[in-house]
């Protein structure tokens, strides 16, 4: 089996689109991230959700657990308006290189050994003319490993 055969495809996005939009994205194709690319077909990084969830999350709230339980849930409602008048480009981390990516061609093996070396839990698939396929996380990998579907 080849990457290419596991890659799930994810959805892609440009960095000036709306971060309402990604959001959305993460939300109703049930995935792990959103890839961003440029009108080249660059991978310029990927919208996490985890990623998302920390740009919705004022840092003092991440801080403090005591404040967090203090605030009702009508706080959600507001922290979605975060997101107003933001693009993609503002929910990138500022570093971009643990971004891995793996060719079509390449085995499963080099796929683990790439998400090692990167620390990453998703990889970018792309075909041998460079378009991108899809993405396989760490947990598609290990189920495919293990013998699973």
């Amino acid at each position: 089996m080849r990457a290419r055969d596991l890659a799930t495809p994810y959805p892609s996005v440009a960095p000036d689109t709306p971060a309402e939009e990604a959001a959305r994205l993460l939300a109703e194709e049930a995935v792990e991230g959103v890839f961003v690319q440029d009108d080249q077909g660059e991978l310029q990084g990927l919208v996490a959700d985890t990623t998302l969830l920390a740009f919705l999350l004022p840092r003092y709230l991440a801080e403090d657990r005591a404040l967090v339980g203090v605030l009702g849930e009508d706080v959600a409602d507001a922290l979605w308006q975060r997101l107003r008048g933001r693009t993609v480009r503002d929910l990138l981390p500022v570093s971009t290189a643990g971004l891995p990516e793996v060719n079509g061609n390449d085995t499963l093996v080099k796929v683990a050994a790439t998400l090692v070396r990167s620390g990453a839990s998703l990889v970018a698939v792309r075909d041998r003319d460079g378009r991108l396929l899809g993405g396989i996380t760490t947990s598609q990998l290990i189920r495919r490993l293990l013998g699973g579907p």
